[in-house]
């Protein structure tokens, strides 16, 4: 298909997710096409993406870096100006305002619904089927992201590859950057990242506490970072701005960083615990070690993502790795998400064999990562669907 204009709605809710994975793939698709493809991101709201987004500003309406970002309530107060796109790409189940729909199914061509990554059996049936509109013009079509070749696959945008090959390159450059307030020599630590939901982690400090080598922990958002509050309580917040020392572990709260940021950071370290949806596809393709804090949903219906993806990596991995291995970090995996709510209480998790593991960790991952990068690309399986449609 021949298209010139492209759509993407994007409903933030309460985190930085969605709009981080629509900002990645509005990014990708304007380095594809350049001037040839017209792209606008609809949003309800702006806070998030000034967040991660330097250049965004509080305005109803801008552009940055050749992509128009649009609220929602000023796209449909002038919709007869603005009109619909040729391809529309609805994230996450956002329902699409009626008011763009009526012109849309006279005006558009192709609408994707762009459903929640997943690594669950079904949905490789799933992916690309018609959800009926009953018109002769608009068509719409299920996509559904995975870890897979069947699958929609993950987003592997170009300009993270960069990035990461960048980062390999000149490690210690890059450490320094985000380390130049330390008073030591990060360069023979063992570094991590730790992003997450609400968790006790004082096993993981225990755990830190047994390695033969200094360990610096780079802790980042309020939730993450409220939980180490928690466990020093006699510690201000200040004190871990400053970097704060316990034992052979040193710990730094990390002020928010935007999305390019973050990226760099997590190729430079060794080691990083992701939340969420987006910077568990990140750390998957650093290929380097990680522990995934899955979304807490009710019934624990998150262990079946969870569940999902041990599933998957398990099938790739155990052709060439240590399935001993294998079997002890899909327990890690469980046990850290094992939760029907989130707590501070101290979960089933034990992480000595995780970094008792680490070398081997390491091959695993990186070949996955390789797998993921090759067989699993999102932006390019969606991009080969609309222009052959």
């Amino acid at each position: 298909m021949d298209f010139k204009t492209l759509d993407i709605f994007c409903e933030v809710i309460d985190n930085y997710g969605d709009i981080g994975v629509v900002y990645r793939i509005a990014k990708e698709f304007k380095k594809s096409f350049d001037d040839s493809l017209e792209i606008r991101v609809i949003l309800n709201r702006l806070d998030e993406f000034i967040a991660i987004n330097k250049n965004c500003e509080k305005k109803e309406i801008q552009n940055i870096n050749g992509i128009t970002y649009i609220t929602k309530d000023f796209l449909i107060k002038n919709i007869c100006t603005f009109g619909t796109s040729d391809v529309i790409i609805e994230a996450f189940g956002c329902n699409i305002p009626n008011e763009y729909m009526e012109i849309a199914k006279e005006k558009s061509k192709l609408l994707i619904n762009l459903e929640y990554l997943s690594a669950e059996d079904w949905i490789e049936d799933f992916h690309l089927q018609e959800s009926p509109l009953g018109l002769k013009g608009l068509k719409k079509y299920f996509y559904m992201p995975g870890f897979t070749k069947k699958s929609g696959g993950l987003i592997v945008d170009s300009l993270f590859l960069k990035t990461k090959e960048t980062v390999l390159q000149n490690k210690g450059k890059y450490l320094k950057k985000y380390l130049e307030n330390f008073e030591i020599d990060f360069s023979d630590k063992l570094i991590g990242t730790v992003f997450s939901y609400e968790k006790n982690f004082t096993p993981l400090l225990e755990s830190l506490k047994k390695l033969d080598k200094e360990v610096i922990l780079l802790i980042m958002g309020e939730k993450s970072q409220q939980s180490f509050v928690e466990i020093f309580k006699n510690i201000s917040v200040e004190n871990f701005g400053k970097t704060y020392k316990y034992g052979k572990i040193y710990m730094k709260f990390m002020d928010f960083l935007n999305q390019e940021e973050y990226e760099e950071i997590i190729n430079a370290v060794d080691f990083n615990f992701v939340r969420g949806e987006d910077s568990f596809v990140r750390a998957l393709l650093t290929g380097k070690p990680f522990i995934w804090h899955a979304y807490l949903q009710d019934e624990l219906v998150h262990m079946d993502k969870v569940e999902g993806f041990i599933e998957r990596q398990t099938e790739y991995l155990r052709e060439n790795h240590d399935i001993k291995v294998i079997e002890k970090q899909n327990k890690l995996l469980r046990d850290y998400n094992f939760r029907k709510e989130n707590t501070l209480e101290i979960g089933l998790e034990e992480y000595d064999e995780f970094f008792k593991n680490f070398k081997e960790l390491q091959s695993m991952y990186f070949d996955y990562s390789e797998f993921l990068i090759s067989e699993c690309n999102l932006i390019n399986k969606i991009k080969k669907f609309i222009v052959k449609y």
